[in-house]
């Protein structure tokens, strides 16, 4: 019962963190609602791609600045890769947590029945430090995935408008060298065209 309603407050949670993202993204500006109908020529305003916006809303939810950035790719990796260091990190936390109970609840010469495995007493506490350990690494590694992604939107949304055409062009061509004295040379000039 502990553990069901702890999963409802953090789903209650969860769907929080969406409704107010949703809200930050969705809602019109102040700017956008005072605008006249009529908008003459020389009073357009270009709006430009905002990297501080993308960094704040993959902050508030791991994803939104990729989807603020139109890289609607990354969401599922990044939910993927999350979703599988928060299993493995409440897998250890369980097993880690029997084994601290089998540990306390026994003493010294028992053999202790734990997931259908019988484990002397003398590997408890090393199967305790064994699951703490690996959760603690995957705890380290949910924090990475969302660092990581709060990075990414960053770097996304500083290269948005880079320009990745195909005109990239090398000219080699020949031409004559004039040198400081009166001879002259035959040579090679590159041009690179970005």
């Amino acid at each position: 019962m502990h553990n069901l309603n702890l999963l409802s407050r953090k789903l209650l949670f969860c769907g929080t963190c969406i409704c107010f993202a949703g809200l930050l993204l969705f809602a019109p500006s102040p700017a956008r609602a005072q605008q006249p109908d009529s908008v003459s020529a020389d009073t357009i305003v270009v709006r430009k791609h905002d990297p501080h916006k993308a960094v704040i809303f993959s902050a508030l939810l791991p994803g939104l600045g990729q989807v603020y950035n139109k890289k609607y790719w990354k969401v599922p990796i990044i939910y993927g890769a999350g979703g599988a260091f928060a299993y493995f990190a409440g897998f250890y936390q369980l097993k880690y947590k029997k084994f601290r109970v089998a540990l306390f609840n026994s003493k010294a010469g028992d053999e202790v029945l734990i997931d259908g495995y019988l484990y002397p007493y003398e590997n408890l506490q090393r199967g305790m430090d064994y699951y703490r350990r690996y959760r603690d690494l995957d705890v380290i590694g949910l924090a990475a995935i969302y660092l990581l992604n709060i990075i990414d939107a960053m770097i996304d949304a500083n290269f948005f408008y880079y320009d990745v055409s195909d005109d990239l062009t090398m000219k080699i061509q020949p031409v004559m060298i004039q040198s400081p004295g009166i001879t002259t040379a035959l040579g090679f000039q590159v041009n690179f065209g970005f």
